[in-house]
Parts: structure tokens; C-alpha cells; sequence
């Protein structure tokens, strides 16, 4: 009875072990596109894809900051090329605006906060960085994309 109780025990815990070192799959398609304001190219941003839970997209945050010509291309943090497949909500902010805000800060990756930068800025309006304000949603499918991004 002892020799089978420690049997089960035994088994309990590699199975507890194994099911522990399984990461989540998630499925990512490379996201790449324009970020533009009065039809002019929008530099110096960060384009935010954030997975809608309410439609069932869960997984990491895709990110990418635009160059001259308001060109941007998504990663995780984890290194993963693009975005979770699924509906996002999409923020737009100003970089240097939300790198001020996060100096000195530790805030919880996993979740999503109710706005990435409070700050007024001339390249974006505020509510492009609120995660329950901003007007942008898209929808990542599967294969290599271009989802090209309007601020007004």
C-alpha cells in the first residue's frame, strides 16, 4: 500500500512537472504597416497591438516603434515576429510621451493598462492611448500582412 501510494505521488508530481514547462501556443502572423496622420507619414510612435480577450485573443502584446516614414513592424517582448491571430485593439502614441511615463515604473506585461500615455500630444490624441478609447481595432489572420493605420 505504501509502495503504491508512493507510486502515485510519484506520478502526480512529473505530471505536475511536465505540464508546467508546456508554454501556450499561440499562433503569430507578421504584421507590418503605416502609421499616418492627415495622410502624411507619422514618425517617432509606438504602434501597440493589444489582444481583445472579449473575442478571444489572448497571448503577449505586439509592439513597434515607426521610423521616418511611419513605417512600422510588430514583435512581442519575447522575441516572437508579429501579432497573435485574432482581434486587437490598436494604441498610438507618442514615444517620447510614453518612454517619460515609463521611467521608474513596474507595471504587470500581462495586462493591458487602461491607458499607455494620459499626456496631450501633437502627434497623437490622447485617446489613441487609452486601451477602452481608441477607435482603432483590426483583425490579424493568419500569413504575412500590411494593416496600414490612420490617426485623426
Amino acid at each position: 500500500m505504501i509502495r503504491s501510494l508512493y507510486g502515485g505521488l510519484l506520478l502526480a508530481i512529473l505530471a505536475t512537472a511536465l505540464g508546467c514547462q508546456r508554454q501556450p501556443s499561440f499562433h503569430f502572423a507578421p504584421v507590418e504597416g503605416t502609421v499616418t496622420k492627415s495622410g502624411k507619414p507619422l514618425a517617432g510612435v509606438i504602434v501597440v497591438f493589444w489582444g481583445d480577450a472579449d473575442a478571444g485573443t489572448t497571448g503577449p502584446c505586439s509592439s513597434g516603434p515607426t521610423d521616418a516614414a511611419g513605417h512600422y513592424r510588430l514583435h512581442t517582448e519575447q522575441g516572437d515576429d508579429g501579432a497573435v491571430v485574432g482581434r486587437h485593439r490598436v494604441c498610438i502614441v507618442d514615444s517620447a510621451i510614453l518612454l517619460g511615463r515609463m521611467r521608474g515604473r513596474n507595471s504587470d506585461r500581462n495586462r493591458p493598462p487602461k491607458e499607455l500615455a494620459a499626456s496631450a500630444s501633437a502627434k497623437v490624441p490622447p485617446r489613441y492611448g487609452r486601451i477602452n478609447e481608441t477607435p482603432l481595432w483590426v483583425e490579424v489572420r493568419p500569413g504575412e500582412q500590411v494593416i496600414d493605420l490612420d490617426v485623426k
